[in-house]
């Protein structure tokens, strides 16, 4: 018998089996997978959850109904252990799947309720209102912006920043989020251009002395501006140096390869990744709205990876173009 994690994997590919093709209105229960980016999503879940039980001491050749019995006690140490709601909610709906006939519901489940972001509309978010750039242009707020603008940070980020969040890897210097989106780690790489202003802020500091005072982060800077204008600039680097430098290439392939090591995932199994050689060209309203704007609609897919893991820690090429190349 295989052991639960490539049954698991077997059925979610069974589902997606059926369901691909098939219209969504053609399945009001939800009983399939329709589209290959949740299949990846789900397989990802998954082997998270196996890895999880094998930690626990269950044996990996343990039945559905065993491995069912652990899902709660699984998602409630997400929760414990900072992740989002949004994410909780992804675990429990792909094990659900990934176990059929345990009688394992999501209304059963322990995962919190998820609330809904303003969709493109984040002049609408509560913590956007009343926000105005005019602080970027004062002197008291200069520090945070001049990191901002080549780290591409969120809010909290910089207000849980410590002397000990600066590391270097292979040559390069990164800033460590601690507890980024969904309470992971993550290595905000500098670019090498722009270390040595981002070193010269962690220079004095004790391991636990905060980066930016409590002053400092009181401002109405649109952040997220800036995020999205030092992930533009980003591409822009890597795509001149790939042009520039046909060795470049494999060098940066690697240094990819590398970070989805480090992160405790596996390359392979993401389709952007698959897909190297294809430029990603953006399509529907996405592609309408860069037209609109004379933007780029087709971007190179290794400087987009590029950008998307060591800058966003998102992963992902459509993420990164719907939310930062717009």
């Amino acid at each position: 018998m295989a052991n639960i994690k490539h049954r698991m994997q077997s059925t979610l590919h069974g589902l997606f089996q059926k369901g691909r093709g098939m219209k969504k209105k053609s399945d009001p229960t939800h009983q399939y997978i329709h589209s290959r980016v949740t299949l990846q999503t789900y397989l990802a879940e998954v082997d998270r959850f196996s890895k999880w039980i094998k930690d626990q001491g269950i044996k990996m050749r343990c039945s559905e109904q065993e491995a069912a019995k652990q899902v709660p006690r699984y998602l409630r140490g997400l929760a414990q252990a900072g992740r989002s709601p949004s994410t909780i909610h992804t675990a429990a709906a792909a094990l659900c799947k990934a176990l059929p006939g345990t009688g394992l519901v999501m209304a059963d489940l322990p995962h919190p309720r998820r609330t809904h972001a303003p969709r493109k509309g984040r002049a609408a978010a509560p913590s956007l209102r009343r926000r105005s750039d005019a602080d970027a242009q004062n002197p008291k707020y200069r520090r945070l912006v001049d990191f901002a603008k080549v780290v591409g940070l969120r809010r909290d980020e910089y207000r849980n920043l410590r002397g000990r969040d600066l590391t270097h890897i292979d040559g390069h210097a990164y800033v460590i989020v601690e507890r980024g989106k969904g309470g992971k780690t993550q290595y905000q790489r500098i670019d090498d251009v722009d270390a040595p202003l981002i070193e010269s802020y962690f220079m004095g500091l004790e391991q636990d002395d905060p980066v930016f005072s409590e002053e400092e982060m009181k401002n109405k800077i649109n952040l997220h501006r800036l995020r999205r204008e030092h992930a533009q600039e980003m591409y822009r680097r890597y795509l001149a140096r790939l042009e520039a430098d046909p060795t470049y290439q494999g060098q940066l392939l690697r240094e990819i390869k590398e970070a989805f090591r480090r992160a405790g995932q596996d390359w392979r199994r993401n389709p952007d990744m698959r897909r190297l050689t294809t430029p990603y060209v953006c399509r529907g309203h996405v592609r309408e709205s860069l037209d609109k704007a004379g933007r780029a609609v087709a971007y190179d897919r290794l400087a987009l990876m590029a950008v998307s893991v060591f800058h966003l820690a998102h992963w992902r090429a459509d993420v990164t173009v719907k939310n930062y190349m717009q």
